[in-house]
């Protein structure tokens, strides 16, 4: 059975390249609502300490065997590495919260080709993989939390984008999938 903290040091890959990534770009122009996007983080991390601290989520829905905890493993790693070369694909137009940027460009290319929110699906295949790998009831409430934070996330990206991009997002939109490609 492969170390339960790799999975763990896997989400700290991902944490510590978000921080060394923060700093250097571009200047924010726009931003939604950053108040709720505290609260929204600090709810989720509320969560996530509640559902660490509460016996019935250390519960397994399934014992995973070996082989199946090291799937789980390399699916968190897969999708924890398409979030970073999403965010580097990003490059300075990056930022945490919904925002426009000063000479905020449409990316379409790497990632971006196969769907529209790359980060965000990666970042749900971790969880998914971290799920498969532990069985945990914490984990399957997680993956259904982090859905339903990157879904609302997203109707207010899209809009915005819209906004910002008027002809050459929706093209782009008719042709790309927002998180699972050829799907949704």
């Amino acid at each position: 059975m492969p170390n339960p903290y790799l999975f763990l040091a896997l989400w700290l890959i991902l944490v510590a390249y978000w921080i060394c990534g923060y700093f250097g770009n571009k200047r924010s122009v726009y931003v939604w609502k950053p108040s709720l996007r505290m609260f929204g983080a600090a709810v989720f991390i509320a969560l996530a300490f509640a559902t660490n601290e509460t016996p019935a989520m250390h519960l397994r829905i399934y014992s995973p065997t070996p082989a199946i905890a090291w799937a789980g493993i390399a699916v968190c790693a897969a999708g924890l590495a398409f979030a970073i070369w999403a965010r580097r694909t990003l490059g300075r137009n990056w930022s945490g919260a919904v925002t426009i940027k000063e000479d905020h460009e449409l990316i379409t290319r790497g990632p971006y080709r196969i769907v529209r929110h790359p980060i965000y699906t990666g970042i749900l295949v971790g969880v998914l993989g971290t799920f498969i790998g532990t069985g945990r009831v914490r984990e399957a409430v997680l993956l259904l939390l982090a859905g339903l934070a990157v879904f609302m996330k997203i109707s207010v990206e899209e809009r915005l984008m819209l906004r910002q991009f008027p002809e050459a997002y929706p093209e782009y939109r008719r042709r790309t999938r927002a998180i699972i490609p050829f799907l949704f």
